[in-house]
């Protein structure tokens, strides 16, 4: 899935921070591959101001993170709980068009200009280099750890 710095941010933020065992070991992992590496902290010149997370949107390249099975299951429930609450906000509806309404995934080059994430509650990870990036929609991803919370029954 192509993502923008504020993107990946926002689903850093949609990820829950408690669950079960299995749950959480997903989300961690899902965190890890929507982080930045210390090459993209550098060149994007990332800094927090404020409770603020602020980069030089003219630095921004889209980079493409698988999401799993199980990991867009908890984005979907997390985002609809969001908008049942009716605390769902205006950045965020492309993300829960695709996730909750299945929209194809068109990510839009007028949302990367946007440089500031309001109250920001997830510390940008660095990449150790061990996770190889594999270049597949999520679409293409279904059948990860079916036993964690929100995944679908397998057969």
């Amino acid at each position: 899935m192509l993502l923008n710095v504020k993107q990946r941010l926002l689903l850093m933020n949609v990820l829950p921070g408690e669950g079960n065992y299995d749950t959480l070991k997903i989300v961690r992992d899902q965190q890890a591959l929507l982080g930045f590496s210390e090459e993209e902290h550098k060149n994007l010149k990332m800094q927090r101001k404020d409770g603020l997370i602020v980069w030089d949107e003219g630095a921004e390249v889209s980079v493409d993170i698988r999401i799993g099975e199980v990991a867009a299951t908890i984005i979907k429930r997390t985002l609809r709980q969001l908008s049942e609450e009716g605390q769902l906000q205006m950045e965020f509806l492309p993300l829960y068009e695709h996730f909750v309404e299945g929209e194809e995934w068109l990510p839009n080059k007028q949302e990367s200009n946007v440089t500031i994430i309001a109250e920001a509650t997830v510390e940008p990870k660095a990449d150790n280099g061990d996770t190889p990036t594999l270049i597949r929609s999520t679409k293409d991803v279904m059948g990860s750890r079916p036993a964690a919370e929100g995944a679908e029954p397998t057969s």
